[in-house]
């Protein structure tokens, strides 16, 4: 597997991430190795890191044939495509935190966006390394662009170079409606309109600007020290901002709405009402959100997320001509961050070096489009844990895999492939087995993806279990630890998960034996 003697060249391993930002390459100066040392690092891989935020399965590699990811497929054409990869949180700072130092979200301790609780996360955990600094201490060169930790959340010092994650609110990138030509500017957030499509280049916008930055390192490099690369894009991250071109693509109908617009029968509150954390900011607008909410409440200010930039109601119905914009929208964003991915996977075909390149792609959760009543991220949902993942390179054979894997696989994976002894922290399990026989039976019986989500200021937390066939899900109460509800979900006879079984005489045997695999999980993955 890999590039791990040396019987192989040079390997890359490219790991597609959502970034934007200006970067410059500087290489610092190694420690003096011995003769045997230093050929043993200059034979390990390059990587190239691409992660994309908010980002779900919905491209033509994944079975949406109504998507324009040409360069997505064709990376997908020649590697291995995991058809059920999930995230660990879905929501952006944990489940990059997780990403990025192998750690479970339990294990971190964060389960929100507050700056304060990853400072005290560093603060009790300063010897997890992040996967960029691990590189680092075996000899590669890493430098980030782009959003791959949580916006604010990068620390220079785990990276070679200081990280180029663009100006302060990068995310938050507009046009100027009247004079779109002139730079773009960062918006105030509540001021921030939810979607634009300005008749501009892609490199007026700083997707592109990265994009073509990143080219410049790629074709600048030194072939020593091995790079770590880094890439994030925000996109289809709120607000869906991209060129005009690509709204062009397309012209949703109804077909495109949401199957499952409905909470599942018989589900609690708390599984899909993932507003609970903008009750402050319905209060900027003198808005009072239930807080707790009846079900009907609940359906009526779902997805404040989207909600809270302007052009969408703050709560009440979304009009279906709305709702097909919105669409347009994201899916106009999916296609903006695919061109610039084929400009990267261009330029490493063009330098010789796509053979002899890994690349893994993901992105960091899933998203809502309205199922389940919910737009956006935040519930333990099949729609917001699930992720694209494929990784491509030498010796990974083309293919699809119905094993189950996990965003916290991924750390654990590049350390064996760039032959490296992963640092004992490490919570996943390497991927290179799945490489060798995707089609494994044990290894589609015996895999499972845990998930979890913190609801209502982390009064309750609900912790999933993907199996192959099941999701299930126990909610608990923070306070004294008992279970408030369970879901069970049968992807069998329910894949888009309307109708919560769990309650029903019939499960409870199923019930039982699941919840009790969940707590084993979850205790034995966990440091």
């Amino acid at each position: 597997m890999g590039c791990r003697t040396q019987t192989c060249s040079r390997v890359t391993i490219v790991f597609i991430a959502r970034v934007w930002s200006s970067c410059v390459l500087l290489f610092g100066s190694l420690t003096v190795l011995s003769p045997a040392v230093a050929a043993r690092i200059t034979e390990r891989p390059d990587i190239l890191m691409i992660v994309v935020d908010d980002l779900r399965p919905m491209l033509g590699c994944y079975g949406d044939a109504r998507i324009r990811s040409p360069n997505i497929d064709r990376l997908a054409r020649r590697g291995l495509v995991f058809e059920r990869a999930y995230c660990q949180y879905a929501k952006c700072g944990t489940s990059r935190l997780s990403l990025m130092t192998g750690l479970r979200p339990d294990s971190i301790g964060v389960f929100s966006n507050r700056d304060d609780d990853v400072a005290n996360f560093r603060k009790r955990r300063p010897n997890a390394s992040s996967m960029s600094s691990w590189l680092m201490r075996h000899g590669y060169h890493s430098q980030s662009f782009g959003k791959i930790d949580h916006d604010g959340w990068h620390v220079d010092d785990q990276w070679s170079v200081p990280c180029s994650p663009g100006r302060p609110g990068e995310m938050l990138e507009v046009v100027n409606s009247k004079q779109p030509s002139t730079p773009t500017v960062i918006a105030e957030r509540f001021a921030c309109p939810v979607m634009q499509n300005p008749d501009v280049p892609d490199d007026h916008l700083f997707a592109g600007r990265m994009t073509r930055q990143v080219l410049q390192i790629m074709q600048n490099r030194d072939m020593k020290p091995p790079m770590f690369l880094a890439v994030g894009y925000r996109r289809p991250h709120l607000p869906f901002v991209a060129p005009k071109r690509y709204f062009d693509l397309y012209q949703p109908n109804e077909s495109w709405l949401a199957k499952n617009p409905h909470p599942a029968a018989g589900s609690p509150v708390v599984a899909w009402f993932n507003s609970d954390g903008y009750v402050g900011a319905a209060k900027r607008l003198n808005l009072t959100m239930p807080n707790p909410p009846t079900r009907s409440q609940a359906i009526e200010w779902n997805g404040y997320e989207m909600r809270s930039y302007q052009g969408v109601p703050n709560h009440g119905l979304i009009e279906q001509q709305l709702q097909l914009k919105l669409l347009q929208a994201y899916a106009a964003c999916v296609s903006f961050v695919d061109a610039q991915v084929g400009r990267l996977l261009d330029e490493l075909e063009k330098s010789g070096q796509l053979e002899n390149t890994v690349v893994i792609f993901c992105s960091d959760h899933g998203w809502h489009l309205g199922e389940q009543s919910a737009w956006s991220k935040m519930t333990n949902f099949e729609i917001a844990t699930r992720v694209p993942l494929i990784i491509s390179g030498p010796a990974i054979h083309a293919g699809r895999t119905r094993a189950i894997a996990e965003l916290i696989d991924i750390y654990p994976t590049v350390c064996e492939l760039a032959d490296i002894a992963p640092p004992s922290q490490l919570e996943g399990e390497s991927l290179v087995p799945v490489f060798r026989d995707p089609d494994s039976v044990d290894v589609l019986r015996d895999r499972v993806a845990l998930s979890q989500y913190a609801r209502f200021n982390e009064k309750y937390t609900g912790r999933a279990l993907r199996t192959d066939r099941y999701r299930f899900v126990v909610w608990d109460a923070k306070k004294g630890g008992q279970v408030v509800h369970r879901e069970l979900y049968d992807h069998e006879a329910d894949p888009d998960e309307t109708i919560n079984l769990a309650d029903q005489e019939q499960h409870r045997q199923l019930v039982s034996a699941l919840e009790t695999r969940l707590r084993s999980e979850f205790q034995e993955r966990g440091n």
